[in-house]
């Protein structure tokens, strides 16, 4: 097994995970393993199996505690840690058990490697049975170069798997044991000395080493023995031809588990030809050294990584730099900082390539100037084309990049001239072919900017003068041609938006011999003086139309315009002034105050004197008593005197007047009410708010909420004439009752308020009330109509019942609701609190609107008994409400509030089938019933849900009971007759519950056939003792047996109930005697308990 270096492992894994392990698993012939950071095994080759006694994929995701005793695993695993936490690669001798159970030596190397496109290093693991060689450490080698002891089994040797890496290693492979005596060596070694093997043991080997380098290589081995330290030794050997040949000895030691050098792993390389191209190299560098300090050029040398190794007596002589410190990378110190990245990016560039390198930069020269050199290299190549170095040269090269850059500024400082000339300049060819156009020429004839015209590459005169002018230009230049100059003016129309008139210069250009070359043209552009020129004669023009214009449009202005005089004397008007005013011609020449003698004193004589006066524009309206009109002047003063723009404008100012009084309007119908024209809730909100904001501190107000009680059946009875009449008489009532601070508004219906902005104590809003109330409650005579009506007022005040106006008309909205609810006809006064069951009726509403989507609603079901068979015949479904912070809420409390806020019909239709999927699960001769709120009856969709809830559970028409109150057939009887008739075909069964509570019990016996008669509780509590609650039983009982209707009664509680009721003839008794209602999950054991007990008989029940 042969030592790697860290650069050697890296390089293996260069290429990736798959080609390098595919690589290692078919030429390696000894185990590998690679490990995570936690130790477990990720991948194993073949021998790694054999070695571990197991298949490679079974090793895949175990770790050396289960191959290994506890102490040996957790040392490994230390070790794994410690190579990859350092990067440094460790190897070592171990003992392991075998496939066989008998104990293995295994030398073991252990290296960090980092994986392309891994997060994280990975350990690789080496492993080499040399259980057979580690058989020689038992005893002492032999003589030197003498073979080994017969004790060690030569056919072990062979079929090891390290013989198996010695016989394939190129290099002779020799092992040592710790005292430093060889005992294996490759065959290799017979092919480059022409001894066996076993000749080399011991210290054999030394009889092949040259005698002039043995004591050199004697001492090294001996130090390397006793410190354990890696060998690294070159010597020579003879060869098989007898032929003294350069040898490379590398070797390192292997330790055992405690850290001991145990054996020597070597490699001896023949480094023979190396060394001889290495010499020749150095003999063809002295010898160019010889030629190079001769020569002017400057000649270095370097090594194949670019860093320079020699340069020529001429470097220091030119940039006094010494060789020495030159060497390396040191010259880079001459040059600028700007060029040094470049020029080592070029040396990179060529030593990656292989290729040579050609780049140019400065070197400070030794009188600190600076000097431009061109240096030029050739890589030096071996016979299998290594790059073995590279020669090159400097060559100074200041005066020609001196001169070039010295043309160059000549060039372009003729060509800055050329460019920045406002005039075009073109070179003609003597036909006409543009040669070069400076900016301001390709500018004039329309060629791209920037672009350097040429022979073909910009425009010909003739493709841009005006073809009306091509023979004049033409002329010209064939006076040029014959030497010339020639001075012309053409129009340019090579942009069609655009036509430009230059004026052009043509002059030859001669040759040394006089004879004309080309044509230099000078092309002004004149278009700017010809334009001016031009606005000049257009403004002159533009003007007199302009004045004839301006005549025309005084004229024909629906303004009047009039020009005075700095005397104020009248010299034009235009032909509306003149009818306006009622003048003519005739007036021209007067002043406007003799005109019109009456106005001399008013705001039009003193405005337009000012004006003229002050010197400024003044804009003003003013009355024309003499005309009997209004008009709007503008005033603007002139050199001349002052022009005069006005209009009528008596008719806008009506239109005016009457748009301010309808907006006024507008804004009164806004705010009030348009039948009794007292404020309306806006006005009144508006007032309160004010009041609040601008009160006193401590100042209290007061805010009144009344109705009228009973108003509706007015109105119904005698029309809406009569209800306008009646609340417009209220509202003169209540006007007469308040003061001028007082605001009463209607907000609506017969609902009013009254706003006192300051109260001093409560007493005063009190008996403000109460003279509401007397006032309403005398007569009102309405057009024949004699009424008496009644009010209820409520009363809040600050800061009682709160600072702000939502809080004030709330509360007194609450106190008006609770005088309604005493009976009205009063007034009542906000108290705090008084608004917490309304509050908490508003709570409920809130929760009873998601408690069904909460799943808060639950259904309990208590059972009816047939008094005569004694047996359950059905359970009655009644729902409860389990309030997550109120807890369990009575069916009285939020039914009522469920039909008010229609929330009954959902709420309905989820207890329907709930209750027929409950009863699906109950024995077949048990009913169930449901209760029916007269709400349901009012959606149009009950006979639909019914019979849903009937398909979805599968529950038997029959077995469900619809109960109803009295009050369904109270409202829209024949609707809802109708909807119990299609009940009824349903095949479900009708029941009427709390049967003798109204009205006309009878009559809906007779209007609809019920199957059940359930009588209220109310006539059972009293019972057996209450002789006309017995009596009403009684009747019902027969009742029921005379029409085929079953009877129930409700609230059986005791023993003695249950008899008087079954004397009587009831058919079905319910009540807590038999058991209070219960979840429907309790259902199947309270009918299973029931069997039982009412089996029992009263003995039983009586202990319930």
């Amino acid at each position: 097994m042969l030592p790697y270096s860290d650069d050697a492992m890296a390089s293996a894994a260069a290429p990736g995970v798959t080609p390098w392990f595919s690589t290692l698993f078919a030429d390696c012939l000894y185990a590998v393993l690679l490990k995570d950071a936690h130790s477990r095994i990720v991948q194993a080759n073949a021998f790694a199996g054999a070695l571990l006694g197991c298949a490679a994929p079974a090793l895949v995701g175990r770790t050396d505690r289960e191959f290994l005793c506890p102490e040996h695993a957790e040392r490994s695993i230390a070790l794994d840690r410690q190579v990859l936490a350092s990067g440094e690669a460790c190897l070592l001798e171990e003992s392991l058990p075998g496939a066989d159970g008998r104990e293995r030596t295994v030398l073991t190397q252990k290296h960090r490697v980092r994986m392309p496109g891994a997060a994280a290093p990975l350990l690789l693991v080496l492993m080499t049975d040399v259980t057979a060689v580690a058989s020689r450490r038992d005893g002492e080698p032999g003589p030197r170069g003498v073979a080994p002891p017969a004790r060690w089994d030569p056919q072990a040797r062979q079929d090891s798997p390290e013989r198996a890496v010695m016989d394939g290693w190129a290099q002779v492979v020799w092992v040592a044991n710790a005292a430093g005596d060889v005992i294996e060596v490759g065959p290799t070694w017979t092919r480059l000395s022409g001894r066996a093997p076993e000749a080399a043991y011991g210290h054999g080997w030394e009889a092949a080493v040259h005698p002039e380098d043995l004591p050199s290589v004697r001492e090294q081995w001996r130090r390397c023995v006793a410190t354990t330290e890696p060998l690294d030794v070159e010597c020579r050997v003879r060869g098989a031809t007898g032929a003294w040949r350069w040898v490379r000895n590398r070797a390192a030691a292997g330790h055992d588990a405690l850290g001991r050098g145990v054996r020597w792993y070597g490699l001896l390389e023949d480094v023979h030809e190396r060394k001889r191209a290495a010499q020749a190299l150095r003999d063809s560098e002295d010898r160019l050294r010889g030629r190079a300090d001769s020569g002017a050029a400057t000649v270095w040398l370097a090594d194949a990584s670019g860093a320079r190794t020699y340069f020529s007596r001429s470097w220091a002589e030119r940039t006094g730099q010494p060789a020495s410190q030159a060497l390396g990378w040191g010259w880079l110190e001459a040059l600028p900082l700007d060029d040094r990245s470049r020029v080592r990016a070029s040396v990179a560039q060529a030593r990656a390539a292989g290729t040579g390198l050609r780049v140019e930069y400065r070197v400070r020269c030794r009188d600190g100037g600076w000097a431009w050199v061109i240096d030029v290299s050739e890589p030096r190549l071996d016979p299998q084309g290594t790059v073995l170095g590279f020669v090159g040269s400097m060559r100074d090269r200041t005066a020609r990049t001196a001169s070039e850059s010295a043309l160059e500024e000549s060039e372009a400082c003729l060509r800055s001239i050329f460019d920045s000339s406002p005039d075009g300049i073109g070179l003609l060819a003597l036909d006409g072919e543009p040669l070069l156009v400076n900016d301001a020429g390709r500018r004039l004839l329309g060629a791209a900017p920037g672009a350097l015209a040429h022979a073909g590459g910009g425009p010909r005169w003739d493709g841009v003068v005006d073809p009306s002018e091509a023979d004049k230009v033409a002329h010209a230049f064939v006076q040029v041609r014959e030497g010339h100059v020639a001075r012309f003016e053409a129009t340019l129309s090579a942009d069609e938006h655009a036509r430009r008139c230059v004026e052009v210069i043509a002059a030859p250009v001669l040759g040394k011999h006089g004879n004309v070359l080309c044509m230099l043209t000078i092309w002004r552009d004149m278009s700017a003086a010809k334009a001016a020129r031009d606005a000049t004669e257009a403004a002159r023009r533009a003007a007199e139309a302009a004045a004839a214009q301006l005549a025309t449009v005084l004229e024909s202005t629906t303004d009047c315009v009039a020009v005075l005089d700095r005397s104020g004397r009248l010299t034009y008007l235009n032909a509306h002034a003149r009818r306006l005013l009622a003048l003519d011609d005739a007036a021209l020449g007067h002043g406007l105050g003799a005109l019109f003698p009456g106005e001399r004193q008013g705001a039009f004589a003193a405005s337009y004197e000012k004006a003229l006066a002050a010197d400024e524009r003044v804009t003003f309206e003013a009355y024309l008593v003499s005309l009997d009109r209004w008009i709007e002047v503008h005033a603007t003063p002139t050199v001349e005197g002052l022009i005069l723009c006005f209009r009528d404008t008596s008719e806008r100012r009506r239109a005016e007047q009457e748009r301010l009084q309808a907006q006024s309007q507008l804004l009164h119908m806004s705010h009030h009410d348009p039948l009794t024209n007292l404020p309306n809730r806006a006005l009144l909100r508006e007032r309160l708010e004010h009041a609040l904001a601008h009160a006193p501190h401590g100042a209290r107000l007061a805010v009144l909420s009344l109705d009228l009680d009973a108003f509706k059946p007015i109105n119904d009875t005698y029309g809406h004439a009569v209800g306008d009449q009646l609340l417009r008489a209220v509202a003169d009532r209540l006007r007469a009752c308040v003061g001028p601070q007082d605001t009463v508004a209607r907000l609506g219906g017969d609902a009013f308020a009254v706003l006192r902005p300051r109260v001093q104590h409560a007493a005063q809003a009190e008996r403000l009330a109460q003279r509401i109330v007397a006032a309403v409650q005398a007569p009102f005579d309405l057009a024949g109509v004699s009424l008496r009506m009644t009010t209820s007022v409520g009363v809040a005040l600050t800061p009682e019942a709160g600072t702000c106006a939502d809080e004030l008309m709330r509360a007194s909205d609450v106190a008006l609701y609770r005088a309604k609810a005493e009976g009205g006809d009063m007034a009542g006064c906000y108290v705090p609190g008084m608004d917490a069951p309304m509050l908490a009726r508003q709570t409920l509403k809130l929760g009873l609107q998601s408690a069904l989507a909460r799943n808060e609603l639950e259904l309990f079901f208590q059972p009816l008994v047939a008094v005569a068979t004694q047996r359950v015949c059905s359970c009655e479904a009644l729902l409860r409400w389990r309030h997550p912070e109120l807890g369990m809420v009575s069916p009285g409390e939020f039914i009522p509030l469920a039909e008010a806020c229609g929330l009954i019909t959902p709420i309905g239709e989820w207890v329907l089938g709930a209750a027929c999927r409950e009863a699906a699960r109950w024995p077949e001769a048990i009913a169930v019933a449901v209760n029916l709120s007269p709400a349901q009856f009012k959606d149009g969709r009950l006979v639909q849900c019914v019979a849903a809830a009937l398909a979805a559970s599968g529950l038997a028409a029959s077995r469900l009971q619809l109960e109803i109150t009295e009050s369904v057939l109270l409202e829209h009887n024949d609707a809802n007759v109708k909807t119990l008739q299609a009940l009824r075909r349903l095949g479900v069964k009708i029941a009427m519950d709390d049967f003798g509570t109204a009205y006309a019990s009878l009559s809906y016996l007779r209007s609809f056939p019920f199957d059940k008669i359930k009588v209220d509780q109310g006539f059972i509590g009293d019972l057996p003792h209450g002789r006309a609650s017995l009596a009403i039983v009684r009747a019902v009982a027969g009742i029921g047996r005379s029409l085929g209707i079953i009877t129930a009664v409700e609230g059986v509680e005791t023993q003695a109930q249950l008899e008087a009721v079954r004397a009587e003839g009831v058919d079905e008794a319910q009540g807590y005697l038999f058991s209070r209602p219960v979840p429907a999950a309790e259902v199947a054991a309270l009918l299973q308990r029931l069997a039982g007990e009412l089996a029992a008989g009263p003995a039983v029940r009586g202990g319930m």
